[in-house]
């Protein structure tokens, strides 16, 4: 589903929730703008489970909020089942989008399929629901170490 042009990765905020595309497709991969430095990588992804529909975002130029009632509005209003993250890791903005999803899945669409992925030094490592809500409590995160 998604070309080997980087360009050709719709940006998130210019693209209608309705869609023919987002329809057709059901599962959304949500790429952070970074990863075109790993054209592979964001291919190997968008290929699994049937094929993604891939759309880019970079959340130091778009706010968090934003992005996500976008999100939310495409899943509820294209049907999509999955939703999946890819990132760089170790930003502290491409990892809002994990958080997002997550959020997106808890307070409107327990049903959908979420997964997660970084890219680290040029690695994939998918990332589990857990780790992403654990990732957001800096007190929990503090007591695992200590032990």
């Amino acid at each position: 589903m998604m070309s080997n042009d980087w360009q050709e990765i719709q940006h998130l905020m210019r693209i209608n929730v309705g869609d023919k595309r987002l329809r057709e497709g059901k599962n959304l991969l949500l790429v952070g703008s970074c990863s075109d430095r790993f054209p592979d990588i964001v291919r190997e992804i968008s290929e699994r489970d049937g094929g993604h529909f891939a759309l880019q975002v970079c959340l130091e130029e778009t706010h968090a909020n934003q992005a996500g009632f976008k999100i939310g509005s495409i899943v509820r209003y294209s049907d999509i089942k999955k939703l999946t993250a890819l990132t760089v890791d170790g930003s502290p903005h491409c990892v809002q989008l994990h958080y997002l999803i997550e959020d997106i899945k808890r307070h409107f669409t327990p049903d959908i399929e979420t997964a997660h992925f970084v890219i680290e030094k040029g690695q994939l490592m998918e990332i589990s629901a857990e780790a992403v809500k654990r990732s957001r409590h800096l007190s929990k995160i503090q007591k695992m170490m200590e032990h």
